[in-house]
């Protein structure tokens, strides 16, 4: 039974990296670079020994609490919050290709189609923030955020706003 259950996921994740595979590999409209720049995924922050300790100790003073109040769903709740935390921040980021078309932004294998971005936001602060913020609907995550490297903030600004029928937020 439980060999099964492993079987059907395997083949299931082998479909979808071959569904994936083969959306990197077909060129669409949205491979029509007006604009392309390669960024990371996302930006990973490094964390200091002082703020993994300090996170430490208060979680382990939650769990703590919890076992003391008898509320072992809470302690419970907090061990797991930190092994899933650890274990997301451990993914490195991953290059990414960005490319602003006619049809719309794609980063990565995400596809943006202008009508689903309700506006957006430049953020540029060298050399701290270099930053495109779209607001999208029909999307699990509301606001998009995709890193600007090398890619000059007031060409892109003027292109989307020729190209979307939104305004600037």
């Amino acid at each position: 039974m439980i060999s099964k259950i492993v079987s059907k996921l395997h083949e299931r994740k082998i479909k979808i990296a071959q569904t994936r595979e083969l959306e990197l590999n077909t060129n669409s409209s949205f491979d029509e670079a007006v604009l392309s720049w390669m960024a990371p995924e996302f930006i990973r922050y490094q964390r200091g020994i002082v703020w993994k300790i300090t996170v430490a100790v208060i979680a382990a003073a939650l769990v703590v609490f919890g076992y003391f109040y008898d509320a072992w769903t809470f302690s419970l709740a907090v061990i797991v919050f930190a092994i899933v935390y650890g274990m997301v921040n451990r993914k490195e980021p991953k290059e990414i290709k960005v490319v602003v078309s006619e049809m719309g932004i794609k980063a990565g294998y995400r596809k943006y189609p202008y009508s689903l971005i309700k506006d957006f936001c430049i953020v540029y602060e060298p050399p701290y923030a270099s930053e495109l913020h779209m607001r999208v609907s029909n999307d699990l995550a509301h606001e998009i955020v995709i890193q600007l490297w090398g890619q000059h903030p007031a060409e892109l600004r003027n292109y989307l706003l020729k190209e979307s029928e939104n305004e600037e937020y």
